[in-house]
């Protein structure tokens, strides 16, 4: 069978999605901005460092942080209709890791095994993601620790153990050796391995660039096995001269860069796309990463987005154009045009035409432009590019805006959709299992006969409460002696700090009942109020689905109505989820609850801000 860039026409145009930076919560946003930007596959740099912070527990589901869960952000590109390139290392270089993505426990000895574990663990979970079944088209591995194809990571065994070995089986003993190398060792093993590089190699350092290029080789061969072996078929690439020679392939970091490239390039991918500040400690070496990126941390964009936007969409859709720093992109019922800076247009209308001109917002609103007009043949007025309220990413002239859209429209704004979609999914679910966990039982099951309780139950239960109690007033002291609540609250949460790297655990659940009748009523009304946004949120997404179920019927007026449902119940439930944040910082501030309820407030804040980003876009 072939695989996906054997069936489709290059170039393949790629950004890399730097996902272990970026917050959880901004994933559908970053997404939905790269598509916006004229991009359809990316690039995930996997981290190992990121990924295993304690040797052997590695998680890529998001068991111990959210950003961790790789496996979900695979499945998300699918549901969004992205394909993605994994860049599984072990090593990364140039994208400002600690270690170069290495776990900095490791040491040399132990590295080609451990090299096998994280290939197989990273593996299980992903080869059912794979092309054709999965967006997964290639997998990207690297096993040279710098970008010199003839250095290694020299380590005392690679020096006084292999190279003699090699030097060994090479001339068969030091008469040989000394003859061909101009050397007068009385021994192989007295052979030092070069400590630098001359300008004039020395016979012997030739030797041993070729030693190391015979390592490195077999290294990328015993990784490739591994992949392979691990139930990998899509093409597994290797990091050599010649490999990177065959894929042609070309990363580029401005819009002028694509004016340069070699026209035989199979791959040109986009690095540093998206700004991260601050950078996480735990992975990064800087505070701050891509600091010029076309699209800012805080999902806005930079007027070179519209620069890398009208060199990326020709590539995507045929027939488009610019004319006079416009981007025009023509369909059966109109245009969609795109300008880098406010302009005033001055465009022809085909014959007959009376079409209405719409705005596209950055967020997915679309609205009248009334600075816009179509009249006597002609579409005339000022573009403009930012305005108080938003950015501009499309403007769309349509004929017959009633009817249901085709081509580039129909596409473009349904996969807006999709991303709001999804995120009102994985909220809805999340208020939805929050509301069951803080549920009295009686409404989570039918009532059944118990036995009455008796006294050593009664006794257990209340010793847990007052070990909750003892251990609270614990807590509480030695945060006021560390300096302040959030140490406090990071260990509550289970953030490792780096300094003492955590295992990767299972989330801690917040059982009502083993607290008191007062603890307990705040609790339920928490999961009371969260079961309503659960119907709230369903009921949007409901009507989203059923929108892009019936594909075919999409027009102008039902993308508003399906936007604005969207938008409304985001906003409804964060105002109802702000209240409960409000409620708990309170109480947790002023005793009145233990501060392992912070739990519940970190789940509650984390979905609001998810509802932020991913449906409302600002």
């Amino acid at each position: 069978m072939q695989n996906y860039f054997q069936s489709t026409e290059p170039p393949y145009l790629t950004a890399e999605f730097e996902y272990f930076r970026i917050p959880y919560e901004k994933w559908e946003l970053m997404l939905t901005r790269l598509r916006q930007m004229g991009l359809s596959t990316i690039v995930l740099v996997v981290p190992w460092v990121f990924h295993e912070n304690e040797g052997g527990t590695i998680d890529v589901q998001g068991v111990t942080n959210n950003r961790r869960n790789l496996v979900g952000l695979v499945k998300l590109c699918h549901q969004l209709d992205f394909y993605c390139i994994l860049k599984v290392g072990p090593y990364h270089q140039n994208h400002g890791l600690i270690n170069q993505g290495l776990p900095t426990w490791l040491s040399e000895d132990s590295l080609p095994e451990a090299i096998k574990g994280w290939y197989t663990a990273i593996s299980q979970p992903l080869v059912a993601l794979q092309w054709p079944d999965g967006p997964i088209l290639a997998l990207h591995f690297n096993s040279a620790a710098t970008d010199n194809e003839t250095a290694l990571l020299v380590s005392e065994h690679l020096a006084q153990v292999r190279w003699p070995i090699w030097l060994r089986k090479r001339y068969g003993g030091v008469n040989s050796m000394n003859s061909v190398l101009g050397t007068n060792y009385g021994t192989v093993s007295q052979a030092p391995f070069p400590t630098t590089w001359s300008e004039e190699p020395t016979p012997l350092e030739q030797e041993a660039k070729l030693f190391l290029a015979e390592q490195l080789k077999d290294k990328q061969a015993t990784d490739f096995r591994i992949l392979t072996e691990a139930g990998w078929q899509v093409p597994i690439w290797g990091r050599t001269k010649a490999e990177v020679e065959t894929l042609r392939l070309q990363n580029y970091t401005e819009p002028a860069d694509l004016d340069d490239f070699d026209q035989n390039s199979i791959i040109l991918n986009l690095q540093q796309p998206i700004q991260v500040d601050p950078d996480p400690v735990e992975v990064s070496r800087y505070p701050v990463w891509a600091t010029t990126a076309p699209i800012r941390a805080d999902g806005s964009l930079r007027r070179n987005f519209w620069a890398f936007k009208h060199k990326l969409w020709p590539y995507q859709l045929p027939g488009t154009e610019i004319d006079n720093s416009i981007l025009r992109v023509p369909f059966d019922q109109g245009e969609a045009l795109s300008s880098s800076q406010d302009t005033p247009l001055k465009l022809n209308l085909p014959k007959g035409a009376k079409p209405t001109i719409y705005r596209l917002r950055s967020s997915g609103e679309l609205v009248i432009d009334e600075g816009l007009k179509a009249q006597r043949g002609k579409i005339t007025g000022q573009y403009v590019v930012e305005d108080e309220i938003a950015q501009t990413d499309w403007v769309f002239w349509i004929d017959h805006p009633h009817e249901p859209l085709t081509g580039f429209p129909h596409t473009y704004l349904s996969r807006l959709l999709k991303a709001q979609l999804q995120t009102l999914l994985k909220c809805g679910g999340l208020v939805e299992s929050l509301s069951e966990i803080l549920s009295p039982k009686s409404v989570l099951s039918p009532p059944e006969a118990r036995p009455p309780a008796d006294a050593s139950h009664t006794y257990t239960l209340n010793e847990a409460r007052r070990g909750l109690r003892e251990a609270d007033v614990a807590l509480r002291k030695a945060i006021r002696s560390i300096g302040g609540l959030e140490a406090g609250f990071d260990i509550i949460l289970g953030r490792p700090t780096p300094e003492i790297p955590q295992p990767a655990k299972g989330t801690i659940v917040i059982n009502p009942e083993v607290f008191d009748a007062s603890i307990k009523d705040i609790l339920y009304n928490i999961g009371k109020v969260c079961a309503e946004n659960a119907v709230e949120l369903k009921t949007a997404s409901d009507m989203l689905q059923q929108t892009l179920n019936e594909d075919q019927d999409l027009t102008i007026e039902r993308y508003q109505e399906n936007y604005t449902t969207a938008v409304m119940a985001a906003i409804r439930c964060r105002q109802n989820l702000h209240q409960i944040i409000g409620q708990l910082r309170t109480e947790i501030a002023t005793e009145k609850l233990p501060l392992v309820i912070w739990r519940v407030h970190d789940q509650v804040q984390s979905i609001s801000k998810r509802l932020r980003w991913g449906v409302l876009r600002s």
